[in-house]
Parts: C-alpha cells; structure tokens; sequence
C-alpha cells in the first residue's frame, strides 16, 4: 500500500502521525443498495465517528525471539486448539506457531514456497486457505505473486499437507489459475472460504494508479473483481468448476470471465465472512481521499474506478446512468491512508463488541469499530491504536481475533 494505497508495506515505515485533537471525528456512511450518481446531489453521508474513551488492549503471543520477517497472514489450523500458520510476505515461508505444555508459544517450519514466490515492495506471499474438509484431506490454498520470463503473474495454487497436517508434505504445488498483472502493485491479497464452501479470492485492479485500462469495470479480466470458484468439482479442462449461482455463470460470450462473483474493486488487500450472517466485508484500500470498508454482493459493481468512495472519479470507464453499490465505512486522508479489513466479532456475545466489523489503518494504526444495519453505518468509534502496522487480523475457530503486526509480532486483541 504506497501512498497511493497499494500494498507496500516499506513505504510505511515514516513517522506516524497519531495525535487525535478532536472528541468527534468525520466518517461517510450510507445505504447500501445500488445507487445512481445522480443520487449523490441530495444525500448528506457525513456522520460522526467516537473516539472511545476505554481503548483496546493488544496482549503479545510471543517474546521477541519468536518475532517473524514481515508476516502479513496467520490462521489457525483446522481442529487444533491453539496451533497457527503464519506467512511471511517478502521470504515465502509459512511457519506453524504452537503452545507448548508450559504454556509459551514456539514455532517450526509449515512450508517453504521461496522457489516459487517473487521478492519484492508488494510482491510476495499473500494468503493461505484450508480446505473446510482438511482435516480429512490435508488439502490447503495458497495465494502469491510470481515472475515468468520477466513477467509478473498472481497464482493459486493447490497444496497438500504431510499426514500428520504440522506441515507441508513437500509434493508439487497444483496451479488453478495464473493471472497476468500490468504491473508490480495492486494484486489484492486474501483468498477464503465462503459459508458455502467455495473459493472467494479477490483481485486488485493491477495498477499502477487510476486503473488505466478499466479492468475493474471489464468483465473479460479477473482484475479488481471479488472471484468464487469451486475447487472440489473441476470442470471444462480446469482444476476447478465455476457455481451454477456464480452471476456469469451462464454468459454466451466467451471473453465474460465465469469466475466473477462482483466488480469495481480497487485493492481489496483483506476481506472476510461474517460467521453469523455470511455478510462478505472487505476492506478496499482507496486511490487519494478515502478508504472504504464495503460489503460486497453477488453481482454488485463497487464503483471503482469511476468513484471513489461516494464522489465521481473518473468518467473514463464509466457508463452514464450505471448503477454501483455504496460502500459501508469510509474515512478520509486525515485519518490514515490503508485499510486492513478485519472481522466482525462472533466470539462472546456478552462482549460489548460482538457483532461489530473490527478493522484498521496500516499506516496510522487507528482501529475501528464498525456496526451496520442493512449497509448502513449505525454506530463508527475508533477504539484504539493498533501496537503495530496491521497487516492482517485473524480470526481463532472460536471467534477470537488476532492482529499480525508487520513488525513482526502477533497479538491477541482483548474484546470481552
């Protein structure tokens, strides 16, 4: 995430600009059905956001000596109590954290993707995903960035665990789909599960600013596009099929890209699932005003490029009287400049925060606390500063959430 948003976590290392002067601060929110740009003349989005006065607190897993090389991913290992894996962006290595009996945490090695996986700012290793039946089928998903011939291409890939799933079997990765970037930045980063057991992976527009080529809005790229494929039924020569309820499952026109869920994404570095509600948040990190936290549907258009956040961008790609979905949150420039998507918390549901969209600023560290009615923001408070840059949160089988500081360290946040 440079300072045009994308993911270049190096960038960010520059001095933090934290000091809150004000008790109230401004936020956009609005409804969020599909809109014309024509409703924008008549609409008042601006509401306000609290700062909490009982900020978070952030409890370190590990000691100095277990820190990672940039990590930017951790989940926990299926039917395991408290055993995770932890990606490293820029070394292509995946590592297992473990509690010993004394209670500590340790780490060993999972797996070592370096081969395969390039170097670089915002390039690197993104995501992991188990399979929901991985304990059965040791089967898992990784997400990364590669060079081919001077070429830069994301690429997932299909892995198999050893069999007793503490790590990597070393067998040969399995390639479901290459998609060729136009440049070194803007690749999204998260690929999940959905509730239905499908494959969701989101795309980046590829850069390198203002989506030049319109891939956002073209339904013949995977580009800036929300994805759903279903890796357990492959089809039509590929290692995976398409739903029959994907929203172009069904198009004539063979250049229209079956795999796209919805369009108009811009960086969509983190999104995730609502246990309860399966509501698909995503944090898309903004172009030069805003940043937006967006729940995204089947067959939406999220406004990127043509709109950023709620204010028309450009009307290069942008068809006059095209409808778009707004997005749920959004703060602007003064409040920090790279979304982390995070989770809404389903742990205790005596906690004042269940239910809430937890996410935060990369570059700022101020975290937010998001509740929504039907795409509409009815309660925003900044509940604290994050204690590192926030590449990910993570979500524990039992609902707890976990901050994975680009710094190295991992945190449990404290929500009861």
């Amino acid at each position: 995430m440079s300072n045009s948003g994308s993911i270049c976590f190096s960038a960010f290392r520059s001095s933090f600009v934290l000091a809150i002067l004000f008790r109230l601060l401004p936020i956009i929110s609005a409804d969020n059905a599909k809109h014309n740009v024509d409703d924008l003349k008549d609409t008042n989005f601006f509401t306000q956001i609290e700062v909490s006065n009982t900020p978070l607190r952030f409890s370190r897993l590990f000691p100095d000596s277990l820190r990672f090389d940039k990590p930017v991913w951790m989940s926990q290992l299926p039917n395991t109590r408290d055993q995770f894996v932890v990606l490293e962006h820029r070394t292509g290595k995946a590592f297992r954290l473990f509690l010993n009996p004394d209670g500590t945490y340790n780490k060993e090695s999972f797996g070592d993707y370096s081969d395969s996986v390039s170097d670089g700012p915002w390039e690197g290793l993104m995501c992991l995903a188990f399979h929901p039946e991985f304990t059965r089928n040791r089967r898992y998903f990784l997400k990364h960035e590669t060079i081919r011939k001077g070429q830069r291409w994301t690429v997932l890939v299909e892995r198999l665990a050893h069999t007793d799933r503490s790590c990597d079997s070393g067998k040969p990765s399995k390639e479901l789909l290459a998609i060729k970037q136009p440049a070194d930045n803007h690749n999204g980063g998260t690929l999940m599960f959905g509730l239905d057991n499908y494959l969701y992976f989101a795309m980046g527009d590829g850069g390198p600013q203002e989506d030049p080529n319109g891939y956002a809005q073209s339904l013949s790229s995977l580009l800036g596009k929300m994805c759903r494929i279903d890796v357990d039924h492959p089809s039509n020569g590929r290692r995976y099929g398409i739903p029959q309820d994907n929203p172009f499952a069904d198009s004539v026109d063979h250049k229209v890209r079956e795999e796209i869920w919805a369009t108009g994404l811009r960086e969509p570095w983190r999104f995730s699932f609502d246990r309860v509600t399966g509501d698909l948040w995503v944090g898309d990190v903004g172009q030069g005003k805003y940043e937006e936290a967006v729940i995204v549907n089947k067959g939406e258009h999220n406004g990127r490029t043509g709109f950023e956040s709620f204010e028309p961008f450009s009307n290069q790609y942008r068809a006059e009287g095209s409808d778009f979905a707004w997005p749920v949150f959004v703060y602007s420039r003064h409040l920090g400049n790279s979304i982390t998507g995070g989770y809404v918390y389903r742990g205790n549901e005596a906690s004042p925060f269940y239910g809430a969209y937890l996410c935060a600023d990369f570059t700022t560290r101020r975290t937010f606390a998001i509740r929504q009615k039907k795409g509409r923001t009815i309660s925003a408070k900044q509940v604290g500063l994050a204690p590192s840059p926030p590449a990910s949160f993570a979500e524990g089988l039992g609902g707890q959430i976990y901050l994975v500081g680009y710094d190295g360290l991992i945190y449990a946040v404290d929500l009861d």
